[in-house]
């Protein structure tokens, strides 16, 4: 199973046609984060399942070698073990995320996504402090739900991995929220860099982010630090970290644009086809759209971290030779 997912990758780069993507199945979710607000959206949307698994056939056609299953909280849709099966049949690296670890003890929900050849599950981790990490997701007793999640995933073959946004209560207090994480069991940590987002269908925002560019800028210089000692398995490249500082600073001195929209994509609820969740364009929709539609200008609008850093793959090639093997070595978590 591990193979041919590896050797999809490699093929789908050696052909040129690469992908990686964010499927957002709902917009339900437990959580009330101050920073987003999926949760206040009516009604409530489940993507249809002979759609969703017709869209993710359509993904895995056009290169899409890494799906990201989101929304809200996709462990709420009933079809997610489908949706997972789906895209492990098709050989595309998959990940789902949670945000309500409580979801993860119920109905032998870990052991069904080990069976269905989840590679990844990225769990929402703001603080290692309990108090703040339940005031911020609005989840009582959230750090002791996922100290219990985490011993039940220990018992599975499922990879996890912390997904840590900045904001203000840890951009100064980064090595502590990772060393939490770290004797928590995470196998990885991945970064989220604040940004506000008008979007219809994913609004972003909130006092919890509105930090100083300074502030910013002084979580990613620490991150790239902590990256460099290799004590926390942070995921995120030092050089593309690098490349949003440069970016916050003077956007004209961000080397590398991102490619949403061509290599990196985001499919919404209405399988709808978007460069990122920021951005309010539709490219088309999945069930019926083209693959010769992802023709894209680079864009350099926002500090997007996921679509930022996964389109630092393709600059690689093209650019220095640290930036191919420093780009390689974040490959890792993809195998």
């Amino acid at each position: 199973m591990v193979w041919g997912k590896t050797s999809n990758i490699v093929k789908n780069y050696l052909q040129g046609k690469l992908r990686f993507t964010e499927f957002a199945i709902t917009n339900a979710c437990i959580a009330k984060c101050s920073f987003c607000e999926i949760w206040k959206q009516h009604p409530k949307v489940f993507v249809d399942k002979a759609q969703a698994l017709t869209a993710i056939d359509k993904l895995a056609d056009f290169g899409v070698s890494h799906l990201t299953i989101t929304g809200g909280e996709p462990l709420l849709h009933p079809q997610v073990i489908d949706f997972v099966e789906r895209a492990t049949k098709r050989n595309m690296h998959n990940a789902v995320l949670n945000a309500a670890p409580q979801l993860l003890m119920r109905n032998d929900i870990l052991q069904r996504l080990e069976g269905a050849g989840c590679d990844l599950l990225s769990i929402s981790f703001d603080s290692g402090d309990p108090v703040t990490m339940a005031e911020s997701r609005k989840i009582p007793h959230i750090m002791d739900e996922m100290a219990k999640a985490m011993d039940l995933i220990a018992r599975t073959s499922l990879k996890t991995m912390a997904s840590v946004l900045i904001w203000n209560d840890n951009y100064d207090k980064l090595e502590a929220v990772c060393l939490r994480a770290k004797n928590m069991g995470f196998s990885y940590v991945s970064l989220n860099y604040p940004t506000f987002s008008k979007s219809q269908v994913y609004p972003l925002g909130g006092e919890g982010i509105s930090l100083s560019r300074e502030k910013v800028i002084h979580g990613l210089t620490e991150a790239i630090r902590l990256k460099k000692t290799g004590k926390y398995g942070i995921i995120n490249s030092a050089i593309s970290m690098q490349n949003i500082i440069n970016y916050l600073q003077d956007p004209a001195t961000a080397r590398y644009p991102c490619y949403g929209g061509e290599h990196v994509l985001f499919v919404d609820w209405f399988f709808d086809v978007r460069p990122c969740m920021q951005l309010p364009q539709v490219v088309g929709n999945i069930l019926t759209m083209e693959e010769s539609a992802l023709r894209r200008p680079a864009c350099n609008d926002c500090n997007m971290s996921w679509y930022r850093d996964f389109s630092m793959f393709f600059h690689s090639s093209l650019k220095t030779i640290p930036l191919w093997l420093e780009t390689l070595s974040g490959l890792k978590i993809l195998f």
